[in-house]
């Protein structure tokens, strides 16, 4: 019979309850998964100790004192009668929700109020990563930042090269900032990005790295085109390409080297032909090439001993002509 009176009392009591009367701090109070939360109560404390006090989670008495603390929350509550304040301990996602608290003094007079808790798990675990891995030039990317825990209530903040994000006609924005879409990448898209993942307790911070792959293009060939039997030929092949490109050499059809400098030395007039670099990119799959077509001559020299004495020969020849030819004409006159 005592405890349904009691019980009448405790339903007479909360149906009187204004909602939001002050006595309790405006909500959202935020607290960490396994915290503690203190439901401090404005009411300034009597002089004598108050005649009724008790705390609701939703329609689910938590504790007063008349009957003590519920089974469900045992070991986890404390409450300070000379202040009509609440101490919740372990904190649980589930405790997120509204709670109401009623306080009677010895003279009658009530103070009740109520506010909401919302409970969150640390966030831990932040990672940006990238479909496809390997980001090309040309093809659509996303960023995709989460994080192993705390996945409730989260805001996403995206930065690059440590400045506020500021989305091109090329980039877009997905599932509350979760993922960050790339149209049509560019070389201009190269940097660093980050993204701050928070919520009311705590934050985390991921980065990923974008390198953009492009190329090979702009494949040039550097070297002569003509050159002389016994001189070393020398070309270069260069191109621009993330990451950098391997070449192949081939000689009129004919693979010759494998690398981005070729070098031999003239000996046979077929050394002439079309040299064609090809650069290949092992990341892109793609192919770009350039051809450098090569003269062969023949070296005309005269710098050894029997043409340097022809040539002395030939020349005292012409000048004895020139002499006869003189004295002939002065014997003449």
């Amino acid at each position: 019979m005592e405890k349904a009176v009691i019980q009448f009392i405790i339903v007479g009591v909360f149906s009187g309850l204004t909602k939001g009367a002050g006595v309790l701090p405006d909500g959202p109070l935020n607290e960490t998964l396994g915290g503690t939360m203190a439901f401090n109560a404005t009411v300034i404390p009597p002089e004598q100790t108050f005649s009724f006090v008790q705390w609701q989670f939703g329609d689910k008495i938590i504790i007063n004192t008349a009957t003590g603390v519920t089974a469900d929350y045992a070991g986890r509550v404390t409450l300070f009668t000379s202040t009509g304040s609440l101490e919740l301990r372990n904190l649980v996602l589930n405790d997120s929700g509204e709670y109401n608290v009623v306080i009677i003094s010895q003279d009658g007079s009530r103070n009740s109020g109520n506010t909401t808790l919302e409970v969150y798990e640390r966030i831990s675990g932040a990672a940006v990563t990238s479909s496809p891995n390997r980001p090309i030039e040309g093809i659509s990317v996303n960023l995709t930042c989460d994080a192993a825990a705390g996945s409730i209530s989260l805001s996403r903040l995206w930065k690059k090269n440590d400045s506020d994000l500021i989305l091109t006609d090329n980039m877009a924005l997905y599932e509350e900032n979760r993922v960050l879409s790339f149209k049509s990448l560019n070389k201009t898209d190269n940097g660093k990005y980050s993204c701050e993942i928070s919520n009311p307790v705590s934050n985390d911070v991921a980065q990923y790295i974008m390198i953009v792959n492009y190329g090979p293009e702009n494949v040039q060939i550097t070297g002569p085109s003509e050159i002389h039997f016994e001189q070393t030929l020398k070309l270069t092949c260069s191109a621009e390409s993330e990451p950098s490109a391997t070449y192949t050499w081939t000689l009129n059809g004919t693979e010759i080297h494998n690398s981005s400098v070729f070098t031999k030395v003239i000996t046979e007039i077929s050394d002439s032909g079309n040299y064609t670099c090809q650069a290949m990119n092992h990341i892109t799959e793609r192919i770009s090439s350039a051809v450098h077509h090569l003269t062969v001559t023949e070296k005309t020299s005269c710098s050894s001993a029997g043409c340097i004495a022809g040539a002395v020969i030939a020349c005292l020849i012409v000048c004895a002509a020139a002499a006869g030819g003189g004295y002939y004409i002065y014997k003449e006159k």
